[in-house]
Formats: structure tokens, C-alpha cells, sequence
């Protein structure tokens, strides 16, 4: 007997969990943070598994965003998230342990030659009713969902966040490659007419209002410098890389075809493709799920467990057997204060679901508007190209017949190449906006099949750095 005990106390102790301790280093993270790039041919050969292979020099906004799935730490973390929820189900479901409970008392006088010794040793169960455990689990099944959600929700940001970072960088370049030209014509402008005032054709009013227009055009110069290297260094944040990594890496937005979806769909197609598309509105209705079952389990809350003791006893040399019951709480159906909080809880979660909704479906209208408002820009300033380049052709041409002087075909050039820049902010306007729209209906990037990876199960890649 005694080793059969020992047995079934030495089996008890095995089958415990035991504490492995895991410590943070914190001082390991910024130096793998430091020896991130985006050349390691692991990282390389993952992103062509989804799109096209990047190239040594040049990524694509897609590419990035999928290199940012790698490293932006978030990711990781909702995906751990996502697995507690999953592992939470499993505890919801866990029923009341069984317990056992034992006394030994001894009299101490008045046995009369019977056995001094009381000795009982009961077997404790509770069985819960009213639906607790199904409650237990749908609450821990909508927590899942909303922790999916959450992730799901996290991947998008980062791909957007990306996006436009890119864009943003790509932009800034072509702003300051156009200033640089600008600057450029105005220098030669400003020495044809240095040369004409020389020859006193022309007023030195008219010298010095060229040159403070050249130190005007050289401040937007080092300006657009400067915006180049904040929108490498914030794409560099989006991607959680250091500055660096990016300093030799060409980026090329993949062109988006959102504008042109706001002239072939309508508004209720637009809408539509946001309300089941965009993972805030799952993440919403998961979140009310959950709302839904805590007001379950409260109302189950209200039914008192029934709690079993069967057992035996050996009083002073009688044996018997008996059987204890119990219904602890049972005045709890008196109490509806957790009912009314989890009720109200449940209508504010409703109504997270509308605002949600409401959120969505003004940003849909937003971004149709602006890209209108982009495609008018963009024509305009199309006809502003179109009118100085005939200008200018007229200006040279002047020229080479011998009626006018150089300075005329310079200063038209000059006015092509205004209207050309403007042209080009009107084009980085009408990608933002087409960008915007494609966010807003629900497309990771502009073209809507393309393929990722699955955030919840896949892991990017093993071996690469960290």
C-alpha cells in the first residue's frame, strides 16, 4: 500500500509543468538591429518566393513591404498574441479539477475500549451549470478571432505605412532632380543676361531680380536634399532598418491603379470592397463577438455549481459511507450588476462597430474625392507642359532664323521647366492619391492578386539576420 502511494505521488510530480526561466538580453537587440540589410540572399530568396526577384540596387514598394513582414518587431508580437488566444481556448474549455479531502481526529477520552480514531477521506467534485464552460470557450473563440484580427490588422499597417514611405521617397527625388534643373536653367538665363548687361540691353534691376531668383531656386535645392534624406530615413524607420541599409538601394513604387478605380466603380462598389475587405471591420465584429459572450457568462454566473463530496469514514471503529453536496453562490442570481456592466459593454462595442464603419466609409469618400481633384491637376498642368513646350519650340525657332537673341530660348526653357516640375508634383499627387484609394477599398497594393504570406502561421524565414 505504502508503495503504491509513493507511486501515485512520484507520477504527480512528474507530470507538473516545470519553470524554464527565459530572460530578455536587452542590449542584444540594437546590435543585430545595426546588421540588418536588405542584400542577405535569405531575405532575398524569401521575397521572390511572393513577387519578383529585387536586385542588388533596386526594390519595389511590394518587395519592402514584404522585407518589412522580416523585421518590424510588431508583427512578431501580435502573431505571439494570436497563439495566447489560441492556447486560451484550451484553458476555457479545462473543466473543475477534482480535489480530495481528508481528516484523522483522535478522542482523547470516553472511547470505552472502542478505537480512539476517526478518520474520513472524501473525494471533492464541482460540476458547473448553466453553461458556464460553453460560455468559457465562445468568449475565448472571439478573443482569438479579435487577436487574428489584431494581426491581420498590424500586417496591413506595415504594408501601408511602407507604401507610402516609398512613395513619399520617390516623390522627394523627383522634386529635387526637377530643382536641380531649374537651378540649372536659371544659371544660364543669369549668364546670357550678365552678357546683355554688359552690352547695357539690359537694367541691373532686372540682373539682380534673376540672381535672387537663383539663390531662391538653390535654397529649394538643398530643401529637396534635405527631403530626400528624411524620406530615405523614414522608410528606413518603416522597415525597421537602419538608415544606412537603404543609401545605395533605388526604390520604385509599383504603380497603382486606385485613381482609375474611382473612375470605373462606383461609390456603392467602393464602399462595398471596404466594409468586407479592411481587417478593422473584422477586428470590430470580433470585438463585439466577445462583448456577446461575456453577457452569456455572466447570465450562466447566476446559476450556482453543484459540488460532490462522496466518501468514507472510520469512526472509532464504525465504517460508513457518505455523500456531501453543495451549491455555493446560490443567492447569485440576486446580483445583476455584472449583467447590466457586460450589457453596456455589449451595446459600446456595437457601437465600435459602426464607427468603425463610419471611419471607412468617409475615408473611402476622401480618397475618391482627392484623386478627382489629382486627375484635374494632373490635366492641368499637362496643358501648362503642352503650352510652354510649343514656347519654347517658337522661341528656338525665332533664334535660329537670327530674330532674337539667345537669352529669349533660355528664358522660355525655363518656363518648360517650371511647368515640368509642376507636372511632377501633380503626378507624385495623383500616386498619393491613388495609393489612398487603394488603402481605402482594401488593397494591399494596386493590384488586388497578388499573393502574401500567411501572417498567422507562415515565419518569414530562418537564418537570416536579426
Amino acid at each position: 500500500m505504502r508503495l503504491r502511494l509513493a507511486g501515485v505521488l512520484v507520477l504527480g510530480l512528474v507530470a507538473c509543468a516545470r519553470y524554464v526561466p527565459r530572460p530578455v538580453d536587452p542590449a542584444a537587440h540594437p546590435a543585430a538591429y545595426q546588421a540588418r540589410r536588405l542584400d542577405d540572399p535569405v531575405l532575398v530568396a524569401w521575397v521572390g518566393r511572393f513577387t519578383e526577384r529585387p536586385t542588388a540596387s533596386r526594390w519595389t514598394d511590394r518587395q519592402l513591404a514584404l522585407a518589412a513582414f522580416r523585421f518590424r518587431a510588431e508583427l512578431a508580437r501580435a502573431r505571439a498574441e494570436w497563439r495566447t488566444a489560441i492556447a486560451g481556448e484550451r484553458a476555457a474549455g479545462v473543466r473543475p479539477a477534482a480535489g480530495a479531502q481528508a481528516e484523522v481526529e483522535r478522542a482523547v477520552a470516553g472511547s470505552e475500549g472502542q478505537s480512539p480514531w476517526v478518520v474520513s477521506l472524501a473525494g471533492l467534485f464541482s460540476i458547473e451549470l448553466g453553461g458556464k464552460r460553453g460560455a468559457r470557450i465562445q468568449r475565448a473563440r472571439a478573443r482569438t478571432a479579435v487577436a487574428e484580427g489584431e494581426l491581420r490588422l498590424t500586417a496591413w499597417r506595415i504594408v501601408q505605412r511602407t507604401r507610402g514611405a516609398a512613395a513619399a521617397l520617390a516623390a522627394a527625388e523627383a522634386d529635387a532632380a526637377q530643382g536641380r534643373r531649374e537651378a540649372d536653367a536659371l544659371l544660364a538665363v543669369q549668364a546670357l543676361e550678365r552678357a546683355r548687361y554688359q552690352e547695357a540691353s539690359l537694367t541691373s534691376a532686372e540682373l539682380a531680380r534673376t540672381a535672387a531668383e537663383l539663390q531662391v531656386a538653390r535654397a529649394r535645392v538643398a530643401a529637396g536634399r534635405a527631403a530626400v534624406l528624411g524620406a530615405r530615413a523614414e522608410l528606413a524607420g518603416a522597415l525597421a532598418l537602419p538608415a544606412a541599409a537603404l543609401d545605395s538601394i533605388a526604390v520604385t513604387p509599383v504603380p497603382s491603379a486606385g485613381c482609375a478605380l474611382a473612375r470605373s466603380a462606383s461609390g456603392d462598389s467602393m464602399t462595398a470592397l471596404s466594409l468586407t475587405r479592411r481587417p478593422e471591420i473584422a477586428r470590430a465584429l470580433a470585438a463585439y463577438a466577445v462583448a456577446e459572450a461575456d453577457v452569456r457568462l455572466e447570465v450562466a454566473r447566476q446559476r450556482p455549481d453543484l459540488e460532490l463530496g462522496p466518501g468514507f469514514i472510520f469512526d472509532q471503529g464504525v465504517k460508513r459511507w457518505m455523500l456531501g453536496l453543495a451549491l455555493p453562490g446560490l443567492l447569485g442570481f440576486r446580483n445583476r450588476a455584472l449583467i447590466t456592466e457586460a450589457e453596456a459593454a455589449r451595446t459600446a462595442a456595437a457601437a465600435r462597430v459602426a464607427e468603425a464603419q463610419d471611419s471607412l466609409l468617409a475615408e473611402v469618400d476622401a480618397a475618391a474625392a482627392r484623386c478627382r481633384g489629382a486627375v484635374l491637376e494632373r490635366a492641368a498642368a499637362d496643358s501648362q507642359v503642352a503650352v510652354a513646350g510649343l514656347a519654347a519650340e517658337r522661341a528656338r525657332a525665332a533664334y535660329a532664323r537670327g530674330e532674337t537673341t539667345r537669352l529669349e530660348p533660355a528664358l522660355a526653357e525655363l518656363t518648360l521647366v517650371r511647368a515640368e516640375r509642376t507636372r511632377q508634383s501633380a503626378d507624385a499627387r495623383l500616386m498619393l492619391a491613388g495609393q489612398a484609394l487603394d488603402a481605402a477599398v482594401g488593397m494591399w497594393t494596386g493590384a488586388p492578386d497578388q499573393r502574401w504570406p500567411d501572417v498567422r502561421q507562415e515565419e518569414p524565414m530562418e537564418g537570416a539576420p536579426r
